[in-house]
């Protein structure tokens, strides 16, 4: 094929893609929407329940950090959401608004978690009413199955299994903890503004949700419809969709302006119905640096 027929084609393909996505435009143009600004973040006052466990902790409350807080707070505020929500059970929306409103009447002393430290500070500072929790419990498909019949399954899908793949499996968790590691000590290096940059970074954020989908995930035995690694996985997806569901019912689509602060591995599942939603328009991070 000659270039000349080649750049014919990406011209015609291109103006193709731009027609079809101005048709959407069009069509869609009456429903209302919402901006929403999902910063995912680490956890201040580490719980250790991930499976890497922190090896690095950062003082949130030093007086550097404290300064560098300040910086990310005026940052976030330039988006001046009219919601907050936080990862906080949605059905302990009224733990969160006692504390919030002792916080507000100076009854509350803000301890290190995110939750504190960033979505009631930045409340305050807009004079915000309330906080929102969104966060929700997954549907457990685990309990289809008892321990001992797990423990079962997974000996079987070993043992069943290549050992070169066995090995390729074990050689990307081990770099994905090494990621992790370096991750947990960078924050140390930098600013808590350019940490969150690098937590949301389009890149980093695709590239750590690979880690669900090796290992365990891959157990099963299609001719035998066995899909027990991704029913395995179901939990995790179904927390983030209820995750979203929440999102979506404290929204008022074209009024609200929805910041949503929460762990940064639920970034992959929540952009990408944010994204797919007609009731919100993700606004980033570097957006709003940029503006």
């Amino acid at each position: 094929m000659s270039i000349r027929i080649i750049t014919i084609t990406i011209c015609l393909l291109g103006q193709t893609i731009f027609s079809q996505k101005k048709l959407i435009q069009e069509h869609f143009k009456e429903i209302k929407t919402s901006d929403v600004f999902i910063l995912g973040s680490f956890h201040f006052a580490n719980p250790g329940l991930d499976t890497y466990k922190q090896k690095h902790a950062v003082n949130i409350f030093s007086e550097e950090k404290q300064k560098e807080l300040k910086e990310l707070l005026r940052t976030i505020k330039k988006f001046a959401p009219t919601k907050i929500a936080v990862e906080w059970r949605a059905s302990k929306q009224k733990k969160l608004d006692s504390l919030y409103n002792a916080y507000i009447k100076g009854n509350f002393k803000l301890k290190s978690n995110e939750i504190y430290q960033i979505g009631f500070r930045l409340g305050k500072l807009l004079g915000h009413k309330k906080i929102y929790a969104v966060d929700a419990s997954a549907r457990n498909f685990k309990s289809d199955l008892s321990k001992k019949e797990h423990e079962a399954k997974q000996a079987y899908f070993i043992d069943k299994a290549d050992e070169k793949m066995l090995k390729r499996e074990m050689n990307i968790d081990k770099t994905y903890f090494s990621l992790y590691e370096k991750e947990d000590k960078l924050k140390t290096e930098v600013s808590l503004l350019e940490f969150f940059r690098v937590l949301n970074n389009d890149d980093v954020i695709n590239q750590s949700h690979g880690h669900y989908l090796i290992g365990d995930f891959k157990m099963g035995e299609r001719e035998k419809n066995d899909y027990y690694g991704a029913d395995r996985a179901i939990w995790w997806y179904s927390r983030n969709l209820r995750i979203f569901q929440n999102l979506l019912n404290i929204n008022t689509p074209g009024e609200d302006k929805v910041f949503v602060l929460i762990g940064a591995g639920h970034l992959p599942i929540l952009n990408f119905l944010a994204k797919a939603s007609v009731d919100f328009k993700i606004t980033t991070l570097e957006q709003i640096i940029n503006q």
